[in-house]
């Protein structure tokens, strides 16, 4: 076999380098919409005085062993996360409900509803992290059926889901 000449060669790598791009393009995962509060629920939130921006403290799940400066480790889907502290005219002890995930290394959770202990319930729009658009980085040992996470973490208050 006779070695190609140099403009053909580099023809051929060009090609192949186009090719491997080109399939890097289609395979990557196309982002999501921008997920947006409904009005009515930055109203509400406002109302009860969490304006965006607005941070508090959770106990990720209450069911956790230890304590609130120890570990736990969580599985993507449906969580409640409990608020250590008040939020506005929201008060301690409010289960938030929302759903967790991992994304590109970081942990994100977003909540939707917050069960007060005398049993109102209101719309909320929270994101796990101390600012926005949210996510925490999970702890080495994490895997994606397996998130380690503190008990205790940051959530802020958001009008829009990024």
């Amino acid at each position: 076999m006779q070695p190609l000449p140099s403009s053909r060669l580099a023809l051929v790598t060009l090609s192949l380098a186009t090719l491997a791009l080109s399939a890097c393009t289609l395979t990557q995962k196309k982002r999501e919409p921008r997920q947006t509060c409904a009005p009515e629920t930055v109203a509400h939130m406002q109302k009860l005085g969490v304006e965006s921006g607005r941070q508090a403290t959770v106990v990720l799940e209450a069911g956790q062993p230890g304590g609130a400066n120890d570990y736990g480790t969580y599985r993507q889907g449906r969580l409640t996360s409990q608020l250590a502290g008040a939020l506005g005219e929201v008060p301690a002890g409010t289960l938030l409900d929302g759903v967790l995930w991992m994304e590109t290394g970081k942990v994100q959770a977003h909540y939707t509803t917050a069960r007060t202990p005398d049993g109102q319930t209101h719309p909320v729009c929270l994101v796990l992290g101390s600012s926005a658009p949210g996510g925490m980085y999970a702890e080495a040992g994490t895997t994606v059926g397996a998130l380690i996470l503190p008990k205790s973490a940051p959530v802020t208050s958001v009008d829009t889901f990024e």
